[in-house]
C-alpha cells in the first residue's frame, strides 16, 4: 500500500470493497435470505463480481503489484468451494433404452412472449406444443403453462395443476400438488412415476417469481441511459424490495418441498423454475441429496434466462445421487423468456 500512486491506493481500496462485496455472495448459499437479504441480492451478481477481480488481476498484473493477491485469492477460493459459472466438457453417452429415460422442463411464460394478444396467444402455444412434440422427451415438466397444452401434446399420462404440470410416457402412479402461502401466484408439485422397474418421484417446481414490470425491467435493460437520480434510486430501491420478498418467499416454499422430499419413499428428482441462482441458500438446499444435471452433463453457461443485462442460470434439473445424467442441453428457441432444458438419466 505504500509503494502504491495516489491513484493506485484509490484503486486498492476499491477492490477491497469489491473483497468485502464477494465475501458476502460467497457466503450467501450458507445464510437464510430472510435473516440476511444482502448476501441473496449479491448472488445475483456473482459472476459479474468474479469479473471484476479478475479485471482487478490483470491491472495489477501489468504493474507488477502485489495487491493482484486480493483478486487472486478471490478467484481460486471460488473455483474450489463455489458452484462453477462455466463448464468446458459437455458428458455425452447413447443410453440403453431400458435402464434410462429422458427428461425436460421448460417454463412456457403462458404463451404470452409473442405480444400478449388472445389470437397471438393461441399461435403461440401452438408453436410451443410442436416444439415439445418433437423434442418427445419420456417425462415433460412445465411450468406456467396454459390448459391447452393437455389435450395436444404425445404423452400418454399426465398431473395437472394449474400452471405446473408433468406430463409423461410411464405410467403415473399418484400425484399431488405443493400448495404454497396464499399470497403466491407459483405453484409446484410431483408425480410418482413408474419407470421400467423402479418407482421415482419426478418434483416440478416453480418458486415464488420476482415479479418485475415493465420500469424493473427498462432499468435493467437500458441502464446505459441517465435518468435522474431520485428517479433512479427510488427505482433501484423498489426492485432491490421485490428481490428480498421473493427471496424470502421462496425460503418458506422450499422448506415445504424438502419436508415433502425427506418424506418420499422412492428416490427423487427435481426441476424447474428457481427463480433463483446456483449461488443461492435455494439451491444449496434443493441440490441436498443431488448433483445438478448441467454441472454432471452440461456446457458452457447454461443460462436459461437472458432477458436481462446478463444471462441468469435459474432453471435446473437436479439428480439422485444413485444416477447420472448425461447429454444436457440447454435447448435454443424463442419461445419464452426461458429456455427449455433436457437431459438423460441413467439408473445405476
Amino acid at each position: 500500500m505504500k509503494n502504491l500512486s495516489v491513484p493506485n491506493k484509490l484503486l486498492y481500496l476499491i477492490n477491497l470493497v469489491f473483497v468485502l462485496l464477494w465475501f458476502f455472495a460467497f457466503l450467501s448459499p450458507y445464510i437464510n435470505p430472510q435473516s440476511f437479504s444482502l448476501g441473496a441480492l449479491l448472488a445475483i451478481g456473482y459472476p459479474i463480481l468474479l469479473l471484476a477481480h479478475l479485471l482487478f488481476i490483470l491491472y495489477w498484473l501489468v504493474r507488477f503489484k502485489k495487491a493482484i493477491y486480493l483478486s487472486l485469492s478471490v478467484l481460486i477460493l471460488s473455483y474450489l468451494f463455489s458452484v462453477p459459472v462455466f463448464q468446458s466438457k459437455s458428458k455425452f453417452k447413447a443410453l440403453a433404452k431400458d435402464n434410462s429415460f429422458s427428461i425436460m422442463s421448460f417454463n412456457s411464460q403462458l404463451s404470452y412472449f409473442s405480444g400478449g394478444k388472445k389470437e397471438e396467444v393461441q399461435t403461440h402455444q401452438s408453436k410451443i406444443i410442436h416444439f415439445l412434440n418433437q423434442e418427445n422427451t419420456d417425462v415433460l415438466c412445465l411450468q406456467e403453462a396454459r390448459k391447452g397444452m393437455t389435450s395436444n401434446l404425445n404423452h400418454p399420462y399426465k398431473a395437472v395443476f394449474g400452471y405446473s404440470q408433468i406430463y409423461s410416457n410411464y405410467e403415473i402412479i399418484s400425484a399431488k400438488e405443493i400448495l404454497f402461502n396464499k399470497s403466491s401466484t407459483n405453484n409446484s408439485c410431483y408425480a410418482d412415476l413408474l419407470i421400467h422397474r423402479d418407482t421415482i418421484r419426478i418434483y416440478n417446481l416453480h418458486l415464488e417469481s420476482l415479479h418485475l414490470g415493465n420500469d424493473d425491467y427498462r432499468l435493467l435493460k437500458e441502464w446505459d441511459e441517465e435518468p435522474i437520480e431520485e428517479q433512479l434510486q427510488d427505482k433501484t430501491q423498489k426492485l432491490s424490495n421485490k428481490i428480498n420478498k421473493a427471496s424470502h418467499k421462496r425460503v418458506s416454499q422450499v422448506e415445504k418441498i424438502t419436508e415433502s422430499i425427506n418424506s418420499s419413499p422412492y428416490p427423487t428428482l427435481l426441476c424447474g423454475d428457481f427463480n433463483d441462482v446456483p449461488q443461492s441458500y435455494i439451491y444449496r438446499k434443493l441440490n441436498k441429496g443431488h448433483k445438478d444435471a448441467f454441472l454432471d452433463s452440461g456446457k458452457g453457461f447454461g443460462a436459461t434466462y437472458r432477458q436481462l443485462i446478463f444471462p441468469f442460470r435459474i432453471d435446473f434439473i437436479l439428480v439422485n445421487n444413485l444416477w447420472s445424467s448425461y447429454n444436457f442441453k440447454v435447448l435454443e428457441n424463442n419461445l419464452s423468456d426461458h429456455q427449455a432444458i433436457r437431459c438423460d438419466i441413467e439408473f445405476n
